[in-house]
């Protein structure tokens, strides 16, 4: 219950930021369970929800900002107002975009998938996941595709 009413008081907060150390808090007191047992499952599930409603709520008032806009009568104030409506759009894209990759792990959460690294199988760690919970990839598969594409790009 305190997981939830801390999870419940981050998203108040708005901050994924609060939400990780949220569950980390919770999670370091699981350090006896099997990795990705019940309980693990539990809380990277309140995690997930937490930040996918975080999310939703940031692409609702998000939207309704873009849709308010503002022009000055003066070129600065027309060139600032543009300046924000740009950023506001960047931000709603990288939040709809982190919401999908959101609900993904929630599905594969509920497949059994979920922390397992999915080019080698193994564990992606407690660690990684508290950090970017959405991953997909352990440490070692991602360094290797970044040195791929290092290798192609250079």
């Amino acid at each position: 219950m305190a997981l939830q009413q801390n999870v419940a008081k981050a998203v108040q907060a708005g901050s994924q930021a609060h939400l990780a150390q949220v569950a980390a808090d919770q999670i370091t007191g699981l350090h006896n369970e099997p990795y990705m047992g019940d309980a693990h499952k539990r809380c990277f599930r309140k995690l997930l929800v937490a930040l996918e409603q975080l999310l939703a709520d940031r692409l609702k008032s998000g939207a309704a900002e873009i849709a308010i806009g503002s022009a000055g009568a003066d070129p600065i104030d027309r060139a600032s107002a543009e300046e924000e409506h740009q950023t506001a759009i960047a931000a709603r894209a990288r939040d709809a975009a982190q919401l999908i990759e959101v609900r993904a792990a929630l599905r594969r959460l509920d497949a059994d998938e979920f922390g397992w690294c999915d080019e080698t199988g193994d564990m992606i760690g407690i660690g990684r996941l508290l950090v970017c919970p959405t991953t997909t990839l352990c440490v070692d598969a991602q360094q290797r595709r970044e040195n791929k594409s290092s290798r192609f790009r250079g």
